[in-house]
């Protein structure tokens, strides 16, 4: 493929999953990744919309040391996580899987629910707990599956979080349970859960019946009521795929609008193609990049959101992430108070997601409203309970993974062997359905 080199990196054969070099090149306005295999020929998937903003956040990307005592390296990248002394950064957020049964079938799963069985038990969740806090005691825990609902003992398991010292717990959930059955999710609360993290790809069920395979509107409303009457905090997390729903990711912010101070954000996530997906390349018009979000986010929301509120990842790679922080003001309007010069200084790095993981769990935990005569304290207080978070998070699949990003990942698998596994890694596909890590069994 002919174009500009703008970044070269390695990457994996989607067939064969050898290492292999691979290329960033510039098409026109857009970004592409390039990459060839000996064995199985060349592979080029769309990468970026938006060219000139691909290079300028590729200036800001910072690098940080190798992890310490990371796992000796034997074949390299990708293929000796725990983590391995080729990573270059710590945890922040783990994901701890807790069962792959789920109570949905989507069309679209990144963790290809239902194909395995694993349940670990108490003991086996509480080793897994321990992992991530000896990775970093602050790090966000996220319980996820499959989908954790489905488990009666859930309860329990994030009260034992709690009690282990996680500072900052979510639930990864489509919404069916804690829609129909309050007193469960009043156990869930009762156990020191902070966030109800919500799967929501749209406004109406012609976008659910897309991806999702049936209608979801009516449970998604009832998931979050639900969360209010009981002031739980809600993060709302689209999937989001051209010609679908990238169209209409401003109603998704207009109603999370609504349900301030109960809905605390948006985690945009575009599309990737491990887990259950078709055992193909697929077309490029299927993919969209964290720029595409951006565009639509600053062309459909009226003006309240614009490109200069966002901020890239400044650790490397800076096209994993983008985030910005408003609040609503007692007029109704997103006020942006994003803080564009907040950095990851290699020196302070600890310092820095400890930091960041407080702000976290202190934006996203659902606080009562108050309300006082002095402006600046009703001021001060309406930041905290009407904070609103828009973030996004550009996964990488079998067709683009790049082995720089990788080892710059700080979202991480927690496997119940005791490793760490950069996410992208954990989940990664190949063409014919091979993964290179899972829990329940080695896969290497």
């Amino acid at each position: 493929m002919n174009g500009d080199i703008l970044y070269t990196t390695d990457s994996l054969c989607p067939v064969c999953l050898k290492r292999i070099p691979a290329r960033y090149l510039r098409k026109d306005s857009k970004v592409y990744f390039y990459k060839e295999c000996p064995e199985h020929g060349p592979f080029s998937v769309f990468f970026w919309d938006d060219a000139d903003l691909y290079e300028e956040w590729l200036k800001q990307s910072i690098r940080a040391p190798a992890v310490k005592n990371g796992k000796p390296k034997k074949d390299g990248c990708p293929f000796d996580c725990g983590l391995c002394e080729e990573h270059h950064s710590g945890t922040c957020t783990v994901i701890l899987e807790i069962t792959y049964r789920c109570n949905m079938d989507c069309r679209i799963c990144f963790a290809d629910a239902n194909r395995n069985r694993f349940d670990p038990d108490l003991d086996t969740i509480r080793r897994m707990y321990g992992t991530a806090l000896r990775a970093n005691r602050f790090c966000s825990v996220q319980l996820s599956g499959g989908e954790p609902t489905v488990r009666d003992d859930l309860p329990e398991i994030i009260r034992m979080g709690k009690e282990l010292g996680v500072i900052h717990l979510q639930v990864n959930t489509n919404g069916l349970r804690i829609a129909q059955d309050l007193p469960y999710l009043q156990k869930l609360k009762d156990a020191g859960v902070d966030l109800i993290y919500l799967q929501f790809d749209g406004t109406d069920d012609e976008i659910y019946r897309a991806i999702r395979g049936r209608e979801m509107m009516e449970i998604k409303k009832q998931a979050i009521a639900n969360c209010e009457a009981l002031g739980i905090g809600v993060l709302l997390v689209p999937v989001v795929i051209p010609e679908l729903n990238l169209h209409r990711l401003g109603e998704i912010i207009a109603f999370a609008k609504s349900h301030i101070p109960t809905v605390k954000g948006v985690h945009f996530q575009p599309l990737s193609f491990f887990g259950r997906y078709p055992d193909q390349a697929p077309p490029d018009e299927c993919r969209c990049g964290l720029s595409d979000v951006l565009h639509a986010l600053d062309e459909q929301c009226g003006g309240e959101l614009k490109m200069e509120h966002f901020v890239p990842r400044k650790q490397f790679d800076s096209h994993c992430d983008f985030s910005s922080s408003y609040y609503l003001d007692e007029d109704g309007k997103l006020i942006a108070i994003s803080d564009k010069t907040q950095n990851c200084d290699d020196t302070e790095k600890t310092d820095f997601v400890a930091k960041t993981n407080r702000y976290t769990d202190k934006r996203w935990r659902f606080q009562p409203e108050g309300y006082s005569d002095k402006p600046l304290i009703r001021f001060a207080m309406r930041t905290m309970t009407h904070s609103f978070s828009v973030s996004g998070k550009g996964f990488q699949d079998v067709w683009n993974i790049d082995l720089g990003r990788l080892r710059g990942c700080c979202v991480h698998a927690v496997t119940d062997r005791g490793e760490l596994v950069p996410f992208c890694a954990f989940h990664l596909t190949s063409a014919n359905g091979k993964r290179l890590y899972e829990n329940g069994e080695e896969i290497l």
